[in-house]
């Protein structure tokens, strides 16, 4: 992967208290910009579309290897419900393509992240509908990874993926919410045993 060809991280990402990119991991708190190691950044949301507000629940970034450590506290049989649930319901032949510049000094193609998260990826509702929904990403120093992700994933889907999880899957993820996170008791609740989707 040639660093320099990926796009740069869309505001859409940026940590919402600094108005710029993460620059640590959530658990372990490395550097992101100056690890070459990738990460991940999912950001909550909870949208009022009656009063054209958004606020963000809880956002984040989390390494590759904390992220691998997570997986690590979930149960086998959640694990395969995941991966079955988004093989049955993420169609990614429909998901939008990004080419990055050859090697003649071709320009990359636009990156527009619109195209990528204004929909929910598993029920196509568009996200100015939604009540809820969580923006995923995969990122490397400043640039976002287009390949799977980005992705938005809307509370619908989400209320699938609680139903795969086992219980002891679902206790260590409001662990994990639990210990991270501070916010309005009343927004938390709403995203309380909802799968971490990094």
């Amino acid at each position: 992967m040639d660093y320099d060809r990926l796009p740069d991280i869309p505001k859409e990402f940026f940590n919402s208290e600094t108005n710029r990119p993460f620059s640590n991991c959530l658990v372990c708190e490395c550097d992101l910009m100056a690890d070459s190691q990738p990460y991940a950044i999912e950001r909550a949301i909870r949208h009022y579309p009656e009063m054209e507000l958004k606020s963000v629940v809880f956002e984040y970034a989390l390494c590759a290897k904390c992220i691998s450590q997570m997986e690590n506290e979930l149960s086998d049989d959640t694990k395969m419900s995941i991966m079955q649930y988004f093989a049955q319901n993420l169609n990614l032949s429909l998901r939008p393509q990004w080419k990055p510049a050859d090697d003649e000094g071709e320009e990359p193609a636009p990156f527009n992240v619109s195209e990528w998260i204004d929909a929910c990826s598993v029920k196509g509702v568009p996200r100015s509908e939604l009540y809820e929904y969580t923006l995923c990403a995969r990122c490397i120093g400043g640039k976002i990874i287009p390949q799977v992700v980005p992705y938005m994933i809307s509370g619908l889907a989400q209320d699938d993926l609680v139903d795969l999880f086992s219980n002891k899957s679902l206790g260590f993820l409001d662990d994990f919410t639990d210990k991270h996170f501070s916010g309005p008791p009343e927004l938390k609740e709403l995203f309380k045993g909802r799968p971490i989707l990094v």
